[in-house]
């Protein structure tokens, strides 16, 4: 399994290609952190530990120098906040944690006699038994695959474009350091599915859309389900 995450999708929005060897699971990027986790989260009490030392260094510093007292007391006030805060936090996590206990406890109480039923035993050895990528939300096999191409829109950015079989169309705009890495899963997805036609075939019947990685894209051009754009086949 390889993934790429930071790859806004159209339609979608920011999301996180994970890519196995008959295909490829696109879903929510989870690497962008939402407000809560950057509050609350571990970063969170690493910083609040921070500004607690800083606060009781800068406090004891001030009265050595005799500062002012307005000065040390907003110090103090800064170390005040630090403490809630962190209280805050360790009540959150211990919660968070006690929380996922009792929902732990009650899904065995739960799930041991529903056991006995064989059609849920087989359901549950499916979904935890490690079904393979195949099960996963979002699942897109290489057969699915059309057809790839790259090309740049008004802003320079590398648009990586995915045609399935059924004529839809999704356009991934990755980072520019990954626009190459991209680009190359699709292709190598795509040759596996479809591979090359033997010498009697007419070619381009049933066969993908091949052309090398050529460096910098070209020009931006629209396009529609089952319209290709412009001279810029990618797979």
């Amino acid at each position: 399994m390889y993934e790429i995450n930071g790859v806004t999708a159209t339609p979608g929005g920011p999301t996180t290609l994970r890519f196995h060897d008959h295909g490829y699971v696109a879903g929510p990027d989870g690497h962008r952190d939402s407000l809560a986790d950057k509050l609350f989260g571990e970063e969170a009490g690493c910083v609040t530990a921070l500004v607690l030392l800083a606060s009781i260094g800068l406090f004891s510093l001030l009265r050595k120098i005799g500062a002012p007292d307005a000065a040390i007391t907003a110090c103090l006030w800064v170390f005040i906040a630090a403490v809630c805060y962190g209280a805050l936090l360790a009540l959150l996590h211990w919660t968070a944690g006690v929380v996922s206990s009792v929902v732990f406890f009650l899904f065995v109480v739960v799930t041991l006699p529903a056991l006995l039923i064989p059609s849920y035993r087989r359901a549950v050895k499916r979904r935890w038994g490690g079904g393979g990528p195949e099960t996963e939300s979002g699942w897109v096999p290489g057969a699915a695959l059309a057809g790839v191409w790259h090309q740049t829109d008004p802003r320079g950015a590398v648009v990586i474009t995915v045609q399935r079989t059924d004529g839809s169309v999704t356009a991934y705009v990755p980072p520019a350091d990954k626009a190459r890495d991209l680009y190359d899963r699709f292709d190598t997805l795509l040759r596996r599915s479809r591979p090359a036609p033997t010498p009697y075939q007419q070619p381009g019947h049933a066969t993908p859309m091949h052309q090398p990685w050529q460096g910098q894209p070209q020009g931006y051009a629209p396009h529609h389900p089952g319209h290709h754009p412009q001279g810029h086949p990618y797979g």
